[in-house]
C-alpha cells in the first residue's frame, strides 16, 4: 500500500467517521413533543442504522465484539437516551417510562438552573399538557430541592398541586443511585464555580412523585388555545 493510497483512506474513513457523528447529532437532537412519542424507536433505529452501516463499511470482517458492544448502545439509548419537550417551554424536559406509558420523569433542561418562579409556573403548564395525555405519574428528582441541609419549603407548591386535583408524595433518594449526574453537577459546582449550584449538596438528593388526575380537573374549550393562553399571560 502507497502513502498515497493510505492517506486517501484515512481521510476518508476521518470524513465517513465525522458524518456519521453528525448525522446521529443530527437525529438525537431532532424536537419530540409528547404527541411524537414513537420517535423513540425511531431515533434509535436511525443511530442503529447509521452504527451498523459504518461496521459494514470499515471492518473488512464480521466483529462480533463490535457488534455486541453497538447493540449494548442501542437498547441503552433506547431505554435512557430519549426525551421530549413540552409544545409550550423549553425549560423542562419529558423522559417517558419504557415499561410505563402512563409514566414520566421531568428534569430541568439544564442541570444547573435555579428553581425559579419561571420553572415552577412552566410546571404547571407540562403538568396540565400531561394530564390531557393520560399521563399519570411525574417523577421529580434533583438535588435542588435542598438548600446547603435543609429541605426546601413544598407548602405553596403542594397547595397548587391540591387545586388542581394532584396528590404529592415524598421521600430521599440515595445520591449513589444518580453516578452520572452527581459527577457532571460536581464538574459544575467544583470546576466550573456555577453560581446557581454554590449552596448545593450534591448527596442530598429528593425524589417527588406526582399522581395527576385521570381526567383534567379543568374544562377546555380548546386546549392548545388554553395552555398558549396561559404561556402568553406568564410572558
Amino acid at each position: 500500500m502507497t502513502p498515497f493510497t493510505l492517506l486517501v483512506e484515512l481521510v476518508g474513513s476521518t470524513i465517513m467517521f465525522l458524518g456519521i457523528f453528525y448525522l446521529s447529532y443530527l437525529i438525537q437532537t431532532a424536537p419530540s413533543t409528547i404527541i411524537d412519542i414513537h420517535h423513540r424507536l425511531q431515533k434509535t433505529g436511525g443511530i442503529g442504522a447509521l452504527l451498523l452501516g459504518m461496521m459494514m463499511f470499515e471492518l473488512p470482517e464480521f466483529n462480533t465484539m463490535f457488534f455486541i458492544v453497538v447493540c449494548a448502545f442501542l437498547v441503552f439509548h433506547y431505554c435512557y437516551g430519549f426525551s421530549m419537550r413540552s409544545r409550550f417551554t423549553d425549560s423542562l424536559v419529558i423522559v417517558p417510562s419504557v415499561l410505563d406509558k402512563h409514566r414520566v420523569q421531568l428534569h430541568l433542561a439544564t442541570l444547573s438552573q435555579p428553581l425559579t418562579r419561571e420553572v415552577y409556573n412552566d410546571l404547571f403548564l407540562v403538568l396540565d399538557e400531561l394530564c390531557l395525555v393520560g399521563v399519570h405519574t411525574v417523577l421529580l428528582e434533583s438535588p435542588l430541592f435542598s438548600k446547603r441541609e435543609q429541605l426546601r419549603s413544598t407548602l405553596y407548591f403542594d397547595y397548587m398541586l391540591k387545586k388542581k386535583g394532584i396528590v404529592l408524595e415524598s421521600k430521599s433518594t440515595p445520591f449513589y443511585t444518580k453516578p452520572w449526574s452527581c459527577l457532571l453537577l460536581a464538574i459544575q459546582k467544583y470546576i466550573l464555580h456555577v453560581p446557581s449550584i454554590q449552596s448545593l449538596p450534591l448527596t442530598r438528593w429528593h425524589r417527588y412523585t406526582l399522581l395527576l388526575p385521570n381526567t383534567p380537573n379543568h374544562d377546555y374549550q380548546n386546549d392548545n388555545w388554553e395552555l398558549a393562553c396561559n404561556k402568553a399571560k406568564r410572558r
